[in-house]
């Protein structure tokens, strides 16, 4: 029995056949991954460049949001609330020293927020009239977040302190 080999086309066809496979093989395991990870790696590129640009463009802002922080970093506070509320029982207290007022103070329960706590204090003033607005007036002056909630104000038979006044005075402390 005589083998007989392959014609020219049937070679050629082979030949073109394994060529075909092979570079499906190339494609398919090589190029084709080779191709998504270049394409992966290009989406990540334009996300990096994004966010570069939104930091140069922060950079360059640096300035007016250090100034606005500034702005509002006095009423930011670290404090635990109990020394928060003595600290602003003191300021009021010196305040009224300096008016030369007698007052009383009541303090209330802070109330808690999400971005930060308000404290109540009742403030009960004997005074005179002058003092009294000049009172007022540095309190409604102040650099802190101070809101007058309730004022009562009524006449006494005293000569020395004819007004007596009775206010809730509510300060916000926001959390950092």
């Amino acid at each position: 029995m005589a083998t007989r080999g392959f014609s020219l086309r049937e070679r050629k066809l082979g030949l073109i056949a394994g060529l075909v496979m092979a570079m499906w093989v190339v494609l398919s395991w090589i190029a084709w991954p080779r191709w998504e990870r270049l394409h992966e790696l290009n989406q990540r590129a334009e996300v990096s460049q994004k966010k570069l640009a939104r930091l140069h463009e922060l950079a360059k802002r640096k300035p007016a949001i250090e100034q606005a922080y500034q702005t509002y970093a006095a009423f930011l506070t670290r404090d635990p609330d109990a020394a928060v509320q003595r600290a602003f029982l003191d300021e009021l207290e010196e305040l009224a020293r300096a008016e030369n007022l007698q007052i009383n103070l009541k303090p209330r329960p802070a109330q808690p927020g999400a971005r930060g706590h308000l404290i109540s204090v009742e403030v009960e003033i004997d005074a005179t009239q002058q003092a009294l607005l000049a009172f007022l007036d540095r309190l409604l002056g102040w650099s802190n977040l101070v809101e007058i909630e309730r004022l009562r104000i009524s006449a006494t038979a005293s000569s020395d302190y004819p007004i007596k006044a009775n206010l809730v005075i509510d300060r916000v402390i926001v959390k950092p």
